[in-house]
């Protein structure tokens, strides 16, 4: 590793004014400076940003499809996501409003059998974050705090409906999960923490509603 780069600016005592070297504190606080603009450099030279991390996407291809006696299906998403405190959706590495319309894609098949329509609703899709208070006094400062706690929370509901719009059946689900983070945790370390509860809600979201609708629908899907 080069410590000197060609282009580096080299500091000399032309840098500073005749007058800081009068006095023997001011010889000091220009040195003290100087060193200081010298480490500052090194560093620089020598760190580097970490890498920002890249997730797979979080998608239920490898689950078997439920085919349903229909041939439409459509998705409806009533919740809008939000970067209104205590809201994150839009910072999120993935979305859940994203993860459950691929549910809808990666899980449902038509068999075109009878003339039904499948509504896929998304009824809520939130992550929120809530700080949380450190311990206080001397204790805190030899304490690593839990600084945050995110929160995601699904809502799906699976419809039928025949062909002038009246429902035949229904099936729901809901999942919440929550975790926390300390106070030395990195950037990725976030993104790594709301990628796996983002995906480990929706794991929840999806066994529910498919135990769901085999039991309420079960004349409809195979």
């Amino acid at each position: 590793m080069n410590l000197l780069p060609s282009r580096s600016r080299v500091l000399s005592a032309s840098a500073f004014p005749e007058s800081a070297f009068r006095s023997p504190v001011a010889r000091r606080q220009v040195l003290r400076g100087a060193a200081a603009l010298g480490f500052t450099a090194l560093l620089a030279a020598c760190s580097t940003a970490p890498e920002k991390p890249i997730f797979p996407e979080i998608t239920f291809a490898d689950e078997p499809k439920l085919t349903f006696a229909a041939s439409s299906v459509e998705t409806i998403q009533e919740y809008q996501p939000s970067a209104q405190p205590p809201h994150i959706e839009l910072t999120v590495p993935q979305s859940p409003v994203l993860v459950a319309q691929r549910w809808a894609r990666d899980r449902i098949l038509l068999d075109n059998s009878q003339p039904y329509r499948v509504t896929v609703t998304i009824k809520n899709a939130s992550v929120t974050e809530e700080d949380l208070k450190k311990t206080p006094g001397i204790k805190g400062s030899f304490t690593e705090d839990q600084v945050a706690r995110f929160t995601v929370d699904v809502g799906m509901t699976v419809e039928l409906r025949d062909a002038r719009g009246f429902r035949i059946a229904t099936a729901t689900s809901s999942a919440k999960r929550s975790n926390t983070i300390g106070e030395k945790a990195t950037l990725n370390d976030r993104d790594k923490l709301l990628y796996d509860l983002v995906k480990a809600t929706m794991q929840d979201v999806d066994r529910e509603l498919e135990s769901n609708i085999r039991q309420y629908m079960p004349l409809y899907v195979r």
